[in-house]
């Protein structure tokens, strides 16, 4: 497994986004980005406590054969925290996330929000995650207007902060060799061509990033998954 990761604050004062890859055994890990809401206050406390929180849940459970209900418990985990980070805080706050549960060859993805995974098999996409954003609602409701599209984008509808939480939808994703999973804040996938991007190497993903990003108007962050067996 090839792992790249980067994240950067662009034009922001702070980066509110927060990513981690964990391996748990040599067929287990996690791969996960949360994006701090910039609406509320302490994105970046947000962002840190959700993928903490998942992180220790998942690799308290990650033998366990159910990876679904595990997944569940850990967000639910990280929504109580959240909360209870409110009640300290005395502010609202709160993220949108996606993460990947890698167990041999089978992906779990999950998602709330608007950060997106994309699976790729021979650079040709054969997933990506549903956004749960206004436009998405307005646009299954065929009530959206071009003008409505930049007026509305950056409004989610489901996302880690402190609500009671429906089911999780989590995606089931069969794993072969040279697959690319891509986990992206929207301030990533915005402003990039996450396809062409899974094209380059290391190296000109980071001579990219570096070059074309400093301009970048929000925290932008990508995790891209290479499979090797």
């Amino acid at each position: 497994m090839d792992i790249f990761s980067y994240t950067g604050k662009g034009q922001r004062k702070i980066n509110e986004d927060f990513y981690a890859n964990v391996k748990f055994d040599e067929s287990t890990s996690l791969h996960i980005v949360a994006d701090g809401m910039g609406g509320y206050s302490y994105g970046d406390v947000a962002a840190r406590t959700a993928i903490e929180a998942i992180v220790k849940h998942l690799y308290s459970k990650y033998h366990e054969q159910d990876a679904e209900k595990i997944i569940q418990e850990s967000l639910e985990i990280a929504n109580e925290q959240i909360l209870q980070k409110q009640i300290t805080l005395q502010a609202k706050l709160g993220t949108t996330i996606a993460g990947v549960f890698i167990r041999e060859h089978t992906g779990y993805a999950f998602w709330l929000g608007d950060v997106q995974i994309y699976h790729f098999r021979n650079h040709v996409l054969i997933f990506i995650s549903e956004s749960h954003s206004l436009v998405n609602e307005m646009r299954k409701s065929k009530v959206l207007m071009n003008k409505d599209i930049e007026r509305f984008s950056s409004i989610v509808t489901k996302s880690l902060s402190g609500n009671g939480l429906t089911r999780i939808p989590i995606a089931k994703l069969e794993l072969s060799c040279n697959d690319t999973i891509s986990i992206c804040s929207d301030g990533f996938y915005r402003e990039n061509d996450v396809d062409k991007f899974i094209c380059l190497s290391d190296q000109k993903r980071m001579e990219s990033l570096e070059n074309n990003f400093q301009i970048a108007k929000d925290n932008y962050t990508a995790i891209f998954i290479g499979i090797t067996k």
